[in-house]
């Protein structure tokens, strides 16, 4: 009897949605204006970080340069700096389980993505691994890439997870292009929903959208 999850393809941004890496974040932010001279409190580090830096009259090249001296993923990892989800490795081996194909789709630098899903053993789960430049305007083309890697004839359904808007709406672009009925399951640990996608406050909800068919 052929799996009836066949062909069901689940894509997964990284950063605070499979790891918890928003306290490093800002920890590095916070440091780059220390480094410039400049007193801010985590609590602030909400939104764009550059309008964050005009604000207190430091340019983007002033910022860059200060924030690229930030720790290294690979120091933060083992420094115990950057936890993972307590469900997260429960989550993956259920879909695993349920025949349901991983993947990755993040907007980080192809190094970065890798050694967080190497030290966190979560890379046997993932069948692509596909970064987009985190300066790239949209994931757009990487989610076409991913798409074009899996082959979209053998994807019954493709469902885009995130924290973020652009994690989950990328699926319009995918149904789009290819025609493969493509959703979004956004997750937000507040509590917060994102109109038109079915919005979750964990990792766990994901196997409900996903059991119904939503």
């Amino acid at each position: 009897m052929a799996n009836k999850n066949q062909g069901i393809v689940a894509v997964f941004d990284v950063d605070d949605t499979l790891i918890d890496s928003g306290a490093k974040l800002k920890a590095d932010v916070v440091s780059a204006f220390s480094r410039l001279g400049r007193a801010i409190s985590p609590e602030q580090v909400v939104g764009n970080w550059y309008n964050l830096a005009e604000n207190y009259g430091i340019s983007r090249e002033q910022f860059d340069a200060a924030f690229d001296k930030r720790k290294s993923w690979e120091q933060s990892l083992r420094g115990g700096e950057v936890p993972i989800f307590p469900e997260t490795y429960r989550v993956l081996e259920e879909l695993k389980q349920r025949g349901i194909r991983t993947n990755v789709l993040s907007k980080s630098l192809p190094e970065y993505t890798h050694v967080k899903l190497r030290h966190l053993n979560l890379a046997p789960y993932f069948e692509q691994v596909v970064t987009v430049d985190p300066k790239s305007p949209s994931k757009r083309e990487g989610a076409l890439e991913l798409m074009k890697k899996l082959g979209p004839e053998t994807v019954a359904k493709a469902y885009f997870i995130g924290d973020k808007e652009e994690d989950v709406k990328i699926a319009e672009d995918v149904r789009e292009a290819y025609g493969t009925p493509s959703t979004g399951i956004y997750i937000n640990r507040k509590g917060n929903i994102l109109n038109g996608y079915p919005s979750v406050n964990s990792l766990e909800g994901v196997l409900g959208v996903i059991e119904n068919g939503r």
